[in-house]
């Protein structure tokens, strides 16, 4: 149920954004916002108080946020906590950023690698998957020496392991 209500905050945020030309910065301040009030223990610690009042949140998270955030986005914010839905917000954040990422003809994919990637393998990367995805590809590296060689790369529900140790793993299972 959250999904769906995440996705619901999203849309209508894209929405605003997009009529107004500021898919890109809604983004930006979306995940600030989300990122703030998920890593500053006191702002978090205050907005899942039970017993402090709803105003009190809105106007610490106006006085927090209004000179970086606009106001698509600081409007967000209030009626998320005027609902009591703010735990919620970084979860809109990653609907939001797919929604921007579909109008933009963008696919977020993370690839991971035994060993760090140069720009050029990372082009490369992006540039194969893009064309069978029909998308442009913005690429995030992870290392991880533990598949040994190879690549995995994740894009939304997708996963291409092409690991060596996914596929010595398998060799192991057909002897």
């Amino acid at each position: 149920m959250s999904g769906a209500v995440a996705k619901r905050y999203a849309r209508a945020l894209f929405e605003v954004a997009n009529e107004r030309g500021l898919i890109d910065a809604v983004e930006a301040e979306v995940k600030l916002a989300a990122v703030t009030l998920q890593t500053n223990e006191e702002v978090a610690s205050v907005m899942t108080h039970p017993q402090i009042p709803v105003e009190e949140k809105k106007q610490l998270v106006s006085d927090l946020f209004q000179a970086h955030l606009s106001q698509e986005t600081l409007n967000l914010l209030l009626i998320l906590i005027e609902n009591g839905r703010q735990s919620q917000l970084s979860d809109i954040a990653k609907a939001y950023v797919t929604l921007a990422n579909e109008a933009r003809g963008i696919v977020d994919a993370v690839v991971t690698t035994a060993k760090p990637l140069s720009e050029p393998e990372q082009a490369e990367i992006a540039e194969q998957f893009g064309k069978v995805l029909d998308r442009t590809l913005r690429v995030q590296t992870v290392v991880n020496p533990a598949i040994l060689g190879g690549v995995v790369v994740q894009i939304g529900d997708r996963l291409y392991d092409g690991s060596l140790k996914t596929k010595l793993e398998r060799f192991a299972h057909q002897v």
